[in-house]
Formats: structure tokens, sequence, C-alpha cells
């Protein structure tokens, strides 16, 4: 017995709201034949199951080997597509008609909106993809170099995305309605003068003795445009969610912030302007994330109430700027002193081409001693470490902190007893131990190579010179 068979016959009656009484009447069968049909445990005959298909509008394969919810959806969804399909094409049927029957004076006003209206929303798209690769590369600097080009690429694709589609809506809507509604609106008057043959005489309505005017009549809107409207208005919405992501980390650091601020309750006046700080901005970061939720997820948001909490926390933020300011008065900025140092050595093998790279312009010292190789010393916060190297014949040297957390607990030491240190974790000064031979090589290489440098900006200078002449 067919399965299927009974269960899209009860789908169909059901959503069609008869009963297996009202049913049977119009197949000509007892109630217990539809019943037995339903429970698969009769099988109808080829004349009804004609009557059922040509009732309800079904293939008899369908009906009885398919789901029939699965059928109709399937047709549901080609419909769909195919509506879109023919609006495109009445679209863009229309605006070459409409093109076409224009006067030349017409047309060449038509263009030179079209693009003009382009050119507009180019430089909206450029100025809206320069903020948000901006903004977002701020976002995304305390993350590391590889994740955050990753992300800023992903960004950035989802705002071209955006605007090309959002360019396509606005671009569509506004040559809909100045020039092919007023078309659509003048072709029908001139299908009613010809029906009217008596108003024929007095109401001649030519497309091509007619300008081209700014109207919005009432019309259907083109299922294709809406469907862009859509998809831009979803796109937007997945931009909107990476900033609301954006604005969690933010609030995720905004509260540990708040608890990391307690540790700095003995500055007194300072500690409770930074408390409400963080607690103001912590407020406001909710409120946006909270707008940006409800329009992703299409919920009203109560407006007033969040206005007026916005600008109370804005109002607390600006008083809580002011405490901070008046707690760092009685803050006294001291330099960090010859404790607060410390020296670090490495040897190297002298070569004939040997220099340093003096790009962070440290103070380079050197001192004669008698060695056969190089000995440098670095001097830096003792918060901070050297890493050194030699590529080829060049000596490279930066400094770095393996344990940030030393220099926030002396930052928070020094807050608490109102001192502000200066923490530059540049190196201070190097100083390059090496005989005089070795030394001379050393700064003979070193003016070489800066003569080199200015040899080559000075021909690169001329050469843009050049180019602009």
């Amino acid at each position: 017995m067919n399965n299927q068979f009974s269960e899209n016959l009860k789908k169909i009656r059901k959503e069609n709201n008869l009963s297996q009484e009202q049913l049977a009447d119009e197949l000509g069968v007892s109630r217990q034949a539809i019943s037995k049909w339903e429970s698969a445990q009769a099988y109808p005959e080829m004349d009804k199951i004609i009557a059922l298909c040509n009732k309800f509008d079904l293939n008899i394969d369908d009906l009885l080997h398919r789901d029939i919810k699965e059928v109709k959806g399937e047709e549901e969804s080609k419909k769909k597509l195919n509506n879109y399909i023919d609006d495109f094409l009445k679209f863009v049927s229309d605006s070459i008609n409409l093109f076409v029957n224009m006067t030349f004076k017409s047309k060449v006003k038509c263009i030179l909106e079209q693009l003009l209206v382009v050119f507009i929303l180019f430089i909206l798209s450029s100025i809206v993809l320069g903020l948000g690769d901006r903004l977002f590369s701020i976002v995304f600097s305390l993350l590391p170099e590889i994740v955050s080009r990753y992300l800023l690429d992903i960004i950035n694709s989802i705002l071209s995305i955006v605007c090309i589609v959002g360019s396509m809506v606005i671009w569509s809507q506004v040559f809909k309605t100045r020039y092919l509604n007023y078309y659509v609106e003048v072709k029908k008057n001139k299908n009613d003068d010809k029906d009217n043959s008596k108003e024929k005489d007095n109401k001649k309505v030519d497309i091509k003795e007619n300008k081209v005017i700014i109207r919005d009549p009432e019309h259907s809107d083109y299922r294709f445009i809406n469907a862009l409207f859509k998809i831009f208005i979803i796109l937007v919405k997945i931009f909107l969610a990476w900033i609301a992501i954006s604005v969690a980390f933010g609030l995720v650091g905004l509260f540990i912030g708040l608890i990391i601020s307690f540790m700095l309750y003995k500055t007194g006046i300072f500690f409770i302007g930074l408390l409400l700080s963080i607690l103001s901005s912590a407020c406001m970061t909710i409120i946006i994330l909270l707008l940006i939720l409800n329009f992703i997820f299409n919920r009203k948001s109560n407006f007033k109430k969040m206005i007026i909490s916005f600008i109370t926390s804005l109002i607390i933020l600006g008083a809580g700027c002011g405490l901070i300011v008046l707690g760092t008065i009685n803050f006294d900025i001291v330099a960090p002193n010859d404790d607060m140092y410390k020296t670090e050595e490495f040897e190297y093998e002298m070569r004939d081409d040997f220099r340093v790279n003096t790009h962070y312009n440290s103070n380079i010292e050197f001192v004669e001693e008698e060695r056969d190789n190089i000995r440098v010393d670095y001097y830096l916060l003792k918060y901070f470490d050297v890493d050194s190297h030699m590529n080829e014949n060049v000596l490279y040297y930066w400094s770095y902190s393996d344990n940030p957390m030393k220099v926030a607990r002396e930052v928070i030491k020094n807050a608490n007893n109102k001192k502000l240190i200066s923490f530059d974790s540049n190196i201070e000064k190097i100083t390059i131990y090496a005989s005089s031979s070795n030394i001379e090589k050393i700064k003979n290489n070193m003016e070489q190579y800066r003569l080199e440098q200015e040899q080559n900006q000075r021909i690169e200078n001329e050469e843009e010179i050049e180019d602009v002449e």
C-alpha cells in the first residue's frame, strides 16, 4: 500500500480545509473510503486519482510518490525566482523603450543625471570604505598582525559588497522614480486615449513630445528592486554584526578595566573619576550594542529611554574626566632614576663591512679596548629586554617586554604614591667596545652607508621633479 499517497491526501485535504465527508461528496465516494485511503488500508481507482489531481492541480507522480510539501515548496521557489527574473526583464525592456522614445535633449539629460548619481554613489562608497578601513584598523590594532590583516580583509570585502549592492538599489530607485514611473504613466494615458475616440482629438499624448519630468505616481514596485533592497539590508546587518562583535569586545575590555581600576583606590579623586568614566563608558557601549542588536533582530527600541540614558552617561563621563584631571594635579611627574635602568651585553664577530643599524637613532658611543671581537652594551629600563641579531654585515636591535604585567604593576604602584613615571621602551644608549682599528672601520662603514642613502634620496627627488615637469 502506498503510504506516501495516504500522507499526501491528508495534507492536501487539511490545507484546503475539507473534512472527509466534504471530500467524499466531491469525489462521489463514501467517507469510509476517504478514511481507508488516508490510513493506507485501501487504494483509490485511477479515475479518483485523476479527479484528485485535477481538483488540487497536482501531478499524478507527485501525488503518489513524492512529499507534497516538498513539491509545493519547489514550485513556490521556482515561481518566485521566475517572478524576479520576469520583473527584471520588464525593468530592462521598459528602460530600453523609455530611452528609445525620448527626445535627444531628454536622452542627454538622462545620461548626464545617471552619471552624476553614479559619481555621487562612488564618492560616498569610497568614503565609507576609507572610514571603515581606518576604524577597524584601530579596533584590530591590539590583535596579532596576521589575525588583524585577515579580519580587515573580511571587513573590507563585506563593506565593498554592501556599497555595491546599496549603490545598485539607490541608483535603480532613483531612475525608477524620476524616469520609469513617468514613462509608465504616459504610456498608460496614451493607451487610454486610443480607447476613447471622443477625447482623442482633444487630448494627445506623445512620448516623444514630452520631456521627462520628476514624478512619483503610485505604481507597483519591481520585485527585483525589492529583492536587491532585502539583500542590501541583510549585508548591512552582517556589517553591523561585525561592529557589534567589536563593541562587545570593547565592553569586555571596559569591565576588565573596571576591575583593574580598584587597584588605584589610594589615588582618591583620580580613582573616583576613573570609576565614573569607565561605568559611564560601559553604559554608552551597552546602549550602542542594544541599538545594533535590535536593528539586526528587527526588535523595537525605546529610543526615548535610550537617548536619556546615553545623555546621562555622557554627562557622568564628563564629570569623571573632570575628576581625573583634578586628581592628576596632585601627581608628581618623576623621571626614571638610575636604579630603574640596566645594561645588557652582547658580543659579535668583527667583519670588515660591519655596521650598526641606526634606524632607532640611539645614542651610540665607541670605547677603545684591546679585543678581536666587538662587545655591545645596551642601556635601557629594567622592565624591558633587548633582542639583536646580525643580518649579513648589519647589526639590528630592538627592545621588547616579555612580561607587560611588570610595567603595569610599576605604573599602579607609582600612581598610588601619586607619581607619574614615563616608561620609555627605547634603548637609551649603545656602547660599542672594540679596538681602535675596528672602531675606525665601523665608523667608515656607517658614514659610507649614510652618504649612499642621501645620494639615493637625491636621485629619487630629482626623478619626482622630472615626472611632475
